[in-house]
């Protein structure tokens, strides 16, 4: 058990133990070792895009589809005032500051947030923000539940002293070595910067920026894809939140990131098998429908895949996603149909059981232990 030179409202430490990481780390580094094209900054820079804009906004209950992402970025002249709109166009000129500032400071990190949260912010609270962070309560919401009581960030006038403490082990040499052990400290510095909640609002899309930011620094790129996870498993996240608070063990956060993002790097390389294997060329929506169609337990249908992506969307009829969605890749050979059921997925149609099809999917089965379905 190790102490962090970081410390809870109660004056108490916070713990870490690295040992129980060690296993973990290893698998990592072994995986992402003969892996080249996930070390690269244009891996980052392509991951970046579209699809992290969307699952930085998901995290926080904002169901923004692909398509509309990529056109709200590639249309100035015709994009709506809206907060949807104006929530992605934050995050995409957050990430382009983030790729072209080179320190993490006090002033730097108020710019990047700033950014973020340009337009927003209610009224009130900006009226009550000093220059650089709020000067007021603010309760933080794990749950929807009008039954579970809120949380709270650290009391206004500790919020200096704990950022100063932030900042100074971003720049410390602590937890620096290999990229996987930069990953972890990205992660310590997540969970603090959602602790202390400096601002009213739009904290966890700082922080998760302020973390990407890090690891860019870094050059621990193939990290860079870490929001992915959460999405599938948002409720998994708040309770590894929570148990830190409740345990004073960052462990339990720290495991959970570490088990999320060694899942989507398993994607990431078997979509990438499956991109070189087949004469098509893939699309943002195709590489997200095989995204959701590799985080599905259980069959591979097409009612299935629907659910999952309503939860992640606003609600589209079954028979647009499989005509939009499913259809297409089974034209281009990457998907099959097993088989169907007596279940309709829409009306005259028999709901289908997917299998990707065994010429796409060549690559090393070894590599995989977190997809358990694809070893």
């Amino acid at each position: 058990m190790q102490n962090l030179p970081l410390k809870f409202t109660n004056g108490l430490p916070i713990r870490i133990r690295s040992e129980r990481f060690l296993e973990a780390k290893e698998d990592l580094e072994k995986f992402i070792s003969d892996k080249p094209e996930l070390c690269t900054k244009e891996f980052a820079t392509n991951a970046m895009r579209s699809y992290e804009i969307k699952t930085n906004n998901q995290v926080e209950g904002c169901p923004d589809d692909i398509e509309d992402i990529e056109k709200i970025i590639e249309d100035e002249n015709n994009r709506q005032d809206s907060s949807q709109t104006r929530r992605i166009i934050n995050l995409h000129n957050g990430y382009e500051y983030i790729l072209k500032e080179t320190s993490i400071n006090k002033d730097t990190l108020k710019k990047l947030y700033d950014i973020l949260s340009k337009g927003l912010i209610d009224e009130i609270y900006l009226k009550q923000m000093g220059e650089f962070y709020r000067n007021g309560p603010v309760r933080i919401f794990y749950s929807s539940s009008i039954v579970t009581a809120p949380d709270y960030g650290a009391p206004e006038e500790l919020i200096d002293t704990f950022m100063n403490d932030y900042f100074k082990f971003l720049n410390s040499q602590d937890f620096n070595g290999n990229i996987t052990d930069e990953y972890i400290k990205s992660q310590i510095l997540h969970f603090y910067f959602v602790y202390i909640h400096p601002y009213f609002d739009v904290n966890g899309r700082t922080s998760r920026t302020a973390a990407m930011w890090y690891l860019l620094l870094k050059k621990a790129y193939p990290y860079i894809i870490f929001n992915r996870g959460i999405t599938f498993n948002g409720r998994d996240y708040c309770n590894a939140i929570l148990d830190v608070k409740r345990y004073k063990d960052i462990s339990y956060f720290i495991d959970y990131m570490l088990k999320t993002v060694a899942t989507e790097l398993e994607k990431e390389y078997i979509l990438s098998s499956i991109a070189a294997s087949t004469p098509y060329n893939l699309s943002i929506e195709d590489h997200q429908t095989l995204l959701y169609l590799l985080s599905m337990n259980g069959l591979l249908s097409v009612k299935d895949f629907a659910s999952i992506y309503n939860h992640l969307h606003d609600k589209k009829r079954v028979k647009v996603i499989y005509e939009t969605m499913i259809n297409p890749l089974i034209q281009k050979g990457i998907l099959e149909v097993e088989r169907t059921t007596n279940k309709k997925m829409f009306a005259g149609y028999p709901n289908e059981i997917l299998r990707f099809n065994p010429d796409v999917m060549e690559y090393d089965r070894d590599k995989i232990k977190c997809l358990t379905r694809y070893r």
